[in-house]
């Protein structure tokens, strides 16, 4: 049942209650950056050392883990016995809960998150190619320094943009946003299922499924391990490898995402 104005006040009384912190949660989040860009940049002497690759690993790393955290901040009221009542008891239908929760966590953060990374990284990339082009014009003449210079000259700069890469890394990156998306559901439903030390639980519970399961997902795709989220569909065998990995990737985080949906009924219920 979905009632759009009960929807836009339940939105409005989380974001009352949970907008500082998610402001404040981004906020951090900035400051983290830079102080990796700091160390990759051995303190900012080396700001050239900040081109699009190190760019891309940062926004990939940062989100894989920023992302699993916030997931598991909406429903951490439950942990607490009296504001998990308030949270449960909320005049809205668990349609409307879960949709809101899926809203904030797997549609709302990835944008926040892109907009708070450029904050950093759209200076700092300035700041990298201009550090490359001094020292190509310091180095670019000199005999011994000629293969350094080259080398910086073939590396690519400017600040990093999802999606803007072409059409293999909008790939790469759909295949990223996919499976955080799955994992953040699993924290979701880790939150809605153990009822103390949610967070310790649910830790242990995602080491133990992905010991068991991802070599498992590698023998049957037949992928290494280490690039078993990066298989495409180009380089899959015709027949039920290739619609195996378009389950992985599409049936599995709808999957888990029902699985909270049902988790967060029951909790409602008991």
């Amino acid at each position: 049942m979905f009632e759009p104005r009960r929807f836009l006040r339940l939105a409005a009384v989380h974001w009352a209650e949970h907008g500082r912190s998610i402001l404040w949660f981004l906020g951090i989040g900035i400051a983290v950056h830079v102080c990796v860009w700091l160390l990759l940049t051995q303190g900012g002497g080396s700001r050239e050392q900040y081109s699009r690759d190190a760019q891309v690993f940062v926004y990939m790393a940062g989100y894989m883990l920023t992302g699993l955290l916030f997931a598991g901040r909406h429903f951490a009221a439950l942990s607490e016995r009296g504001a998990g009542l308030t949270l449960l008891m909320r005049p809205a239908s668990t349609f409307e809960k879960f949709l809101l929760a899926f809203l904030m966590v797997a549609v709302f953060y990835p944008l926040a998150y892109t907009l708070a990374f450029q904050v950093c990284n759209v200076p700092a990339a300035l700041l990298g190619e201009a550090a490359r082009d001094a020292m190509l014009a310091v180095r670019g003449g000199g005999t011994g320094d000629a293969p350094v210079a080259a080398y910086m000259a073939m590396r690519d700069y400017g600040p990093y943009l999802p999606l803007g890469g072409g059409r293999g890394a909008a790939a790469g990156e759909a295949n990223l946003w996919l499976g955080v998306i799955a994992m953040q559901a699993l924290v979701v439903v880790g939150t809605l299922y153990f009822r103390r030390l949610a967070w310790l639980k649910t830790l242990v519970a995602l080491f133990v499924l992905l010991v068991l399961v991802v070599p498992l997902l590698s023998m049957l795709t037949g992928a290494s391990i280490d690039r078993l989220f990066l298989y495409r569909l180009e380089s899959a065998a015709p027949g039920w490898p290739r619609a195996w990995i378009v389950t992985l990737w599409v049936g599995m985080p709808a999957l888990f995402w029902a699985s909270a949906f049902f988790f967060l009924r029951e909790r409602e219920l008991s």
